[in-house]
């Protein structure tokens, strides 16, 4: 039986010196090492990892680590990495009253959305993200004004 942080570095070696596409893929990769493991585990090391499908260089999209594992294990999460990851792969940003709406590259959501969590900033209070959009709720309207506002200028 492979420990979850054998299973995760494997993960990272796939992503990082093959194409994959899908979670359906990575299983298959995984299989093939000897590892069995279910399609519930595999989103949860994704979501962990910081993995997010985006283009290559190729415009194809695969598995990429959004930050490096160290760098999840030893740097607090700040509004700069937010500001960063809203930059890399936001869309768009708009607000609804209380609420400021990020649309995102394909499949990058769920791992900004926890970049945000992660964050704990003041003017969230709570996040609902999913395949390519954020749901971010403020305390009152000012606070995701002023979101929306500084988000809206990282998007290029």
């Amino acid at each position: 039986m492979i420990s979850k942080q054998q299973r995760q570095s494997l993960i990272l070696d796939i992503i990082q010196n093959q194409v994959i596409t899908s979670q359906e893929d990575l299983l298959s990769e995984l299989l093939k090492n000897q590892v069995e493991t279910t399609q519930t585990t595999i989103s949860r090391d994704i979501r962990a990892l910081g993995i997010v499908r985006i283009k290559d260089i190729d415009g194809q999209l695969r598995y990429q680590q959004l930050t490096s594992e160290g760098e999840q294990d030893n740097v607090a999460v700040t509004a700069n990495t937010v500001d960063a990851a809203i930059a890399e792969y936001a869309i768009f940003v708009t607000r609804v009253q209380f609420m400021t709406i990020i649309k995102t590259t394909d499949s990058s959501g769920n791992a900004v959305g926890s970049i945000i969590d992660d964050a704990h900033l003041p003017e969230v209070v709570a996040t609902l993200a999913g395949f390519d959009t954020i749901y971010v709720t403020s305390p009152d309207e000012a606070s995701a004004e002023a979101l929306t506002t500084r988000w809206s200028a990282l998007v290029g």
